[in-house]
């Protein structure tokens, strides 16, 4: 099976809301970390003009930018439910009070919805406040971010001494996804309901203080080259904008991509894989069972390998494959680990094979 693998930022902002930098100084930060897109996501906030290829002079790489929006009601206390909107083609925000009507709102405009940062853990200081997704009786969103970059360094950092640690030793901050997302997921799953997931930085480039010091911790090159969505296509990403953002609906739709942190590794060539009969399937599509169906984890890098099946692991393997038969149905997804800056760090989380009768 030939895919072609991209890798981009779904979440992350700019001086158009809360982020230190423009919507050119982040695409260039975005291609000096060798992302193929980016879509903005600036809170309640839409700016025209923006989308299309940038190219970096410095780095010589170009960037597909796209313009999406982090919606949430401004007017809840605290403002809980953020919305990722992607593919839309304008301003959502007077759908921001009612969650529901947000997602059918995204929808009917052609776009794709993804819950922020669904569960967060408290941080140090104004970090403690956390913004969690609350309304869980939403129905027909795409999926939610599994893994998002700053919620993971605010929990990490979530005392003075591991704050200035992690403000000089960024690598050793980031670990994996909060177990409770990952069972959250599972449960969504198990529910019957197909959860995209996606990963993300919620980049915001902050320059933290505290007493005489002063340091841009996370800037957005870095995060950049951190937790990230790679999707798979089926042909190169086009050069033509419109049909770029098509083949990247269609793959993130279907859940034709995975999570990784990239810092621990370049995971460029993975592949969740099942076949069953004649049948193949790619992570996020469905395969139905004629007999027995093999299932195939192939990573370009040795790891420790973890099957699962509705969220309960059946098989691991250290090597870069795994392949497994399977004569049962149940949601089967796939999550990688290597060691990296002293510890084993998750690396990559992919979407699921819906194995059916």
């Amino acid at each position: 099976m030939q895919v072609f693998d991209v890798v981009g930022n779904m979440h992350l902002h700019t001086t158009a809301s809360d982020g230190v930098g423009t919507h050119d100084e982040v695409a260039a930060a975005a291609a000096r970390a060798g992302l193929d897109f980016i879509i903005y996501t600036d809170h309640n906030t839409w700016v025209d003009g923006v989308s299309g290829w940038y190219r970096d002079e410095e780095s010589g790489r170009s960037v597909l930018r796209l313009m999406g929006q982090e919606i949430n009601d401004q007017n809840r206390e605290p403002e809980c439910n953020h919305l990722l909107c992607h593919f839309i083609s304008g301003d959502l925000n007077g759908a921001a009070a009612n969650p529901q009507k947000l997602i059918d709102a995204v929808a009917g405009r052609g776009g794709l919805t993804f819950l922020a940062h669904p569960i967060e853990r408290p941080g140090f200081g104004a970090a403690e406040q956390t913004y969690p997704w609350v309304n869980w009786e939403v129905t027909d969103f795409t999926g939610i971010e599994l893994w998002n970059a700053m919620s993971d360094v605010k929990w990490r950092l979530r005392s003075v001494p591991r704050g200035l640690l992690g403000a000089y030793l960024p690598n050793w901050v980031l670990y994996q996804p909060f177990p409770e997302m990952l069972a959250k997921w599972d449960e969504l799953l198990a529910a019957g309901q197909k959860v995209v997931a996606i990963g993300g930085s919620d980049a915001h480039a902050w320059p933290i203080t505290w007493k005489i010091f002063t340091h841009v911790i996370y800037p957005y090159e870095y995060l950049f080259k951190a937790v990230n969505t790679h999707v798979l296509l089926p042909e190169p990403l086009s050069q033509n904008v419109a049909e770029a953002q098509q083949q990247l609906y269609r793959a993130l739709k279907l859940g034709h991509c995975y999570v990784s942190n990239d810092l621990v590794a370049a995971p460029n060539g993975l592949l969740f894989t099942g076949r069953s009969g004649q049948q193949t399937a790619l992570m996020g599509d469905s395969l139905r069972l004629e007999g027995k169906a093999a299932l195939r984890v192939a990573s370009p890098l040795r790891g420790k390998i973890k099957l699962l099946r509705n969220g309960e692991v059946i098989a691991s393997a250290t090597g870069a494959s795994l392949e497994v038969e399977v004569a049962q149905p149940g949601v089967y997804r796939a999550e990688i680990y290597r060691w990296f800056w002293g510890a084993t760090r998750g690396w990559v989380y992919t979407n699921p094979i819906y194995v059916e009768h």
